[in-house]
């Protein structure tokens, strides 16, 4: 009975990882690569363009989620608590609503020249530098919440340090602050990065011919799979040198500050000019990454109100209905990954582990393509159809997709648990059922629901994978959003995307609000 229960983790980690790895299975062994391929001038332009993009993206997030963590963990200002929900809030956004709203707010005849009564005011962002302010504003909050929490835990020891030396702040902040708070910037970036790989909606719409638009342009465009395979493997390398590069910088990154302890330093209140600099800078970045898009999608509401399709509950019914059932079935699946590889490790099970934590790296649009090779070689053999066009498919790429951001949580709740409780359950529970539901889900429940908020939060947005995968005659927002906005209907976009922004604000909220009782 133990030699099955070993096997338990590494079978689930090789079937989360399965999608992947048919990929690279079927283009080895296929000949998918060819000569003429690699030279392809398409092939060179979606690596340049991504690079462009991830290199842009990078370097806002950064700049944008740096001054807004630090406001927020160190500073008592005018409004300061309202602006730390702002920053956060962003995240219930999905990259490409952001993008419709800004292309309605600054095209011609837009809000904007409304605003100021000119209809000579507009602006194109439909090109590269549109799309890396796009996503920099959207994936901005990746950076805040990791860097917020490395600001907050600098110990008053440090402070104190500083006080002796007589640094100014803005000394302080670039020789101690700032390289405290390295390996949580960089993790949040590498995060920002990854999502941005992984968008197709904002790129399309943006005319940027990424690798996801390839993805997408071969298989449906072209009806060539095999080069769609291609270039979801190309991708593939693309992430893998990624992953290397975070890897070898982490190393450098990697030490112990003995000034971290439970005695945080206060917050400074901040008086006079300083208050109103403050003030204005979070006003200025809640603006863009807020307040604007916002009043967009209720302007563009208030502009349908007569003929507002309601047919968008059932699209919201259908998008709850998806997510909770995937978040439910990805956090329980966390739970027995998380829990044999507790009491029952093997050096296989954590390497099957590392290998299905690899999937949050995966775009969407890779992991769908390997999913319906998977799908038609099982409905080839059944001689009829069956998994292509299915719920079972969907949340399959929902697991390997999603299954790396809600492990964490799931992890750093059994690391709170002493292993003699582990001892205990052992001695007084009958069998792993008791152990289980008597003693670990009930002392895990904050960290489950937790995971199964941020789980939420990502699979409402998610587009490709959704796209590509959904059966038949079934649509999510995510989906109608996208459909409308193809259409060139961006103002009918306003209401659904409303509904959306409000579903996943939600979980923001009510994950910031479970984040900080935690803390304290």
């Amino acid at each position: 009975m133990k030699n099955i229960k070993l096997l338990v983790a590494p079978i689930l980690g090789l079937l989360i990882s399965l999608p992947v790895l048919i990929l690279i299975i079927y283009f080895l062994f296929n000949e998918s690569s060819n000569k003429e391929f690699l030279e392809n001038v398409f092939l060179l332009e979606y690596t340049l363009n991504t690079l462009y993009l991830i290199i842009g993206t990078a370097i806002f997030v950064i700049i944008i989620g740096v001054i807004t963590s630090y406001l927020s963990a160190r500073f008592e200002y005018f409004g300061s608590k309202f602006f730390s929900i702002c920053f956060i809030l962003p995240l219930a956004y999905p990259a490409y609503i952001f993008g419709y709203t800004y292309v309605g707010f600054f095209e011609f005849r837009g809000l904007l020249s409304q605003l100021f009564n000119d209809t000579t005011i507009k602006l194109d962002i439909l090109n590269m530098s549109g799309a890396i302010f796009i996503f920099s504003i959207a994936m901005f909050p990746y950076v805040f919440i990791l860097a917020r929490v490395s600001f907050a835990m600098i110990s008053k020891t440090v402070v104190e340090l500083i006080s002796l030396h007589n640094l100014n702040p803005v000394k302080a902040f670039f020789i101690v602050f700032l390289p405290l708070s390295y390996p949580a910037i960089f993790a949040g970036t590498i995060l920002a990065i990854m999502e941005t790989l992984s968008d197709y909606g904002t790129v399309l719409y943006f005319g940027i011919e990424t690798f996801s638009v390839g993805v997408f342009k071969s298989w449906f465009g072209y009806n060539d799979l095999g080069g769609a395979i291609n270039i979801a493997i190309v991708l593939l390398v693309f992430v893998f040198f990624i992953l290397i590069f975070e890897h070898s910088v982490r190393k450098k990154f990697r030490f112990s500050s003995s000034t971290n302890s439970n005695e945080k330093a206060p917050k400074i209140k901040l008086q006079g000019k300083y208050n109103f600099f403050a003030f204005i800078i979070s006003f200025i970045i809640s603006l863009f990454t807020l307040f604007i898009p916002t009043g967009v999608l209720l302007y563009w509401t208030i502009l349908d109100i007569n003929t507002l399709d309601f047919t968008a509950f059932e699209y919201l019914f259908n998008s709850l209905k998806l997510n909770i059932i995937s978040s439910f079935f990805i956090i329980s699946l966390a739970f027995f990954v998380v829990y044999f590889l507790r009491f029952f490790p093997t050096k296989i099970s954590n390497f099957t582990h590392k290998l299905s934590m690899l999937g949050y790296s995966i775009p969407g649009a890779v992991v769908a393509v390997g999913l319906l090779l998977i799908a038609n070689y099982l409905d080839h053999s059944l001689g009829f159809m069956f998994f292509s066009g299915s719920f079972i498919i969907l949340i399959f790429a929902y697991t390997t997709r999603y299954f790396a951001s809600s492990i964490g949580s799931v992890e750093n709740g059994f690391s709170k648990i002493n292993s003699s409780l582990d001892d205990t359950s052992k001695i007084f529970c009958k069998n792993e059922k008791e152990s289980i539901f008597k003693i670990y889900l009930p002392l895990l429940k904050p960290y489950l629901l937790s995971g199964f908020l941020i789980l939420y939060i990502d699979i409402a947005k998610e587009l490709p994978a959704t796209l590509i995968l959904r059966p038949f005659n079934f649509d999510t927002l995510a989906v109608r959003i996208y459909e409308l906005a193809s259409n060139e209907m961006l103002y009918k976009t306003g209401f659904p995307s409303l509904i959306l922004v409000l579903t996943t604000a939600s979980a923001v909220l009510l994950l910031n609000f479970k984040t900080k009782r935690k803390q304290k």
